[in-house]
């Protein structure tokens, strides 16, 4: 459970940091994010049952992949795109424990939760690029 903790603090610091410092396609995956935790922290305090399930998972990050893809295609950054494909593996991990189900419990835990972190660091570091680059641009003007 520690973990889990980590990980929301990590989530939560980031998703701070690309609010603030973020265009808007930082404010709006840093919102997205935290909206995944959120409702999986709430469907889980309900339904703990739900809440682990692959099925729930696979739905709920396949949402958040498809809001990341439509982020990813209009949007002039390029840290999207590795979000994506950070996103993309969590999805394939939880559809993986559907289609596999002998894959032990330990394996799908570990394939389904190391997406996340390098995911919200690469929204972070890409976010304060963007800024850093911006704040240089408009220096030099």
């Amino acid at each position: 459970m520690l973990i889990v903790y980590l990980y929301i603090s990590l989530a939560f610091i980031c998703c701070g940091a690309a609010a603030v410092h973020g265009g808007w396609e930082g404010r709006l995956a840093g919102a997205l994010i935290m909206a995944v935790i959120l409702a999986g922290r709430v469907v889980g305090s309900v339904d703990l049952e739900l809440a682990t399930s692959p099925w729930f998972k696979l739905w709920l990050d396949g949402a958040l992949l498809v809001a990341f893809v439509a982020i990813m295609l209009v949007s002039r950054r390029w840290w999207p795109i590795w979000i994506v494909g950070l996103q993309g593996n969590g999805v394939l991990a939880h559809l993986s424990a559907i289609l596999i189900p002998e894959h032990t419990p330990v394996i799908y835990r570990v394939l389904e939760s190391f997406w996340g972190v390098p995911m919200v660091l690469v929204m972070a570091a890409g976010v304060m690029m963007d800024h850093a680059a911006h704040r240089s641009a408009h220096s030099r003007t």
